[in-house]
């Protein structure tokens, strides 16, 4: 059973990686992007925030999809739809064209999310769901370490166009993959309706029930927590720190291995410990990491300080990534792709908002910028501590289940 379960994950994170990676590792690009296209660097941040956009947007569309139609298909046919468009992005001399490549690659990498998610609740609950997407987060933590080491290399020998030729090879490592090992996880007795009102009301009931929207929240919290670090961290390390495109990768990198080892913790945690135990731990180390970078900041201490302390606010955050998406899709039993969907469109429609806000804020200096994530850090942990209060009793959250 645990082989089977880390094969499936191996498999989804090969997918879900795609969007992540999408994000990350054209980061250290984006300086170059902007003087090759002869764009503003805000112009070329919309290239971010239009992906996120239609990553949020595109998994209201997706979840109904693979609650009526199954896994299999949609997602197939999405791969090949970021395959495609990553080759769009990779020819595209314009900002214009390249921001309709953006829009259309995120669509694509919605479904893959919404597959993922829903897979693993199709295949297990519990303390069981929490260990797969621990698993999951684990293999897919990958992405946020090595995408932007990738990026800023392949960008430095081969310029940003490479850049997208390289998501467009996972893209198709990724469609092999799951051509071969994906199996359909929901069986045809299972599926919804794709009646709009159907699916209406599918929408508002999520939306009114409490026990899921409070821990989506939360989650949607630290993804928006997440994104003002991914949107600020180019100026602040290579416009305050002077840092080259290379070594912003690799530093950028190293403080994502912190996600990677969050991942790995929180699977190991709720063996011994409750899921909601976990991500109250998991939250308090993203809002003590960012307090501390703020005051090497303030002490004097410098780049070596904000990075210890982004390093323990991402790894309290890959604690907490696993463990809230286990609470918020414990809640639900039926529709799950419905319901991931709502998940991931929070997250990404938050998130998108957030990369302006961090342009802003960056550009203003490393301590407005550590001192919002700081006050943000501490409100997530506020809307967990909600989350696990009101939580009902019948909810499969506890270790052992």
């Amino acid at each position: 059973m645990a082989s089977s379960h880390f094969r499936l994950s191996v498999s989804l994170a090969l997918i879900t990686v795609l969007g992540p990676s999408a994000i990350d590792m054209y980061l250290a690009s984006l300086p170059d992007m902007a003087a090759e296209l002869g764009a503003s660097l805000t112009q070329i941040q919309l290239t971010l925030t239009v992906f996120l956009l239609a990553m949020g947007l595109g998994q209201l569309i997706s979840g109904p999809l693979i609650d009526a139609y199954g896994r299999r298909t949609p997602l197939l046919s999405a791969i090949l739809l970021f395959i495609v468009c990553s080759i769009w992005a990779s020819w595209s001399d314009t900002i214009s064209a390249l921001l309709y490549a953006r829009f259309f690659q995120g669509l694509a990498a919605s479904m893959t999310l919404v597959v993922a998610i829903s897979t693993v609740r199709d295949v297990s609950s519990g303390t069981q769901a929490a260990k797969l997407f621990a698993m999951l987060m684990t293999i897919e933590g990958l992405a946020p370490v090595l995408a932007p080491a990738i990026g800023g290399y392949v960008d430095a020998y081969a310029g940003w166009s490479a850049v997208m030729l390289v998501l467009a090879t996972m893209g198709l490592i990724a469609f092999i993959n799951s051509w071969f090992n994906l199996p359909e996880s929901l069986p045809p007795a299972q599926r919804q309706s794709l009646a709009p009102s159907q699916i209406f009301r599918t929408y508002g009931r999520l939306l009114r029930d409490r026990d899921f929207m409070l821990p989506a929240l939360s989650l949607s919290a630290a993804f928006f927590f997440l994104f003002i670090y991914i949107g600020g961290a180019p100026v602040i390390y290579q416009t305050h720190y002077g840092l080259k495109p290379d070594t912003f990768g690799l530093v950028f990198g190293g403080t994502g291995i912190a996600v990677l080892l969050g991942a790995i913790t929180s699977g190991r945690w709720v063996m011994q410990l409750s899921v909601p135990a976990v991500a109250l731990r998991g939250v308090l180390a993203m809002a003590a990491g960012t307090l501390l970078a703020g005051l090497s900041v303030i002490s004097g201490l410098g780049l070596p300080g904000v990075v210890a302390g982004m390093f323990i606010a991402l790894f309290g955050l890959g604690i907490a990534e696993a463990t809230l998406m286990s609470m918020t899709m414990s809640t639900q039993k039926t529709a799950l792709g419905s319901a991931a969907a709502v998940l991931g469109a929070l997250q990404l429609i938050l998130s998108a908002t957030a990369t302006p806000l961090a342009g802003y804020l960056s550009a203003k200096g490393s301590m407005p910028w550590l001192g919002f994530l700081a006050l943000f850090g501490i409100f997530v942990v506020a809307l967990t501590v909600l989350s696990i209060r009101w939580a009902r009793d019948d909810i499969e959250y506890a270790a052992g289940h």
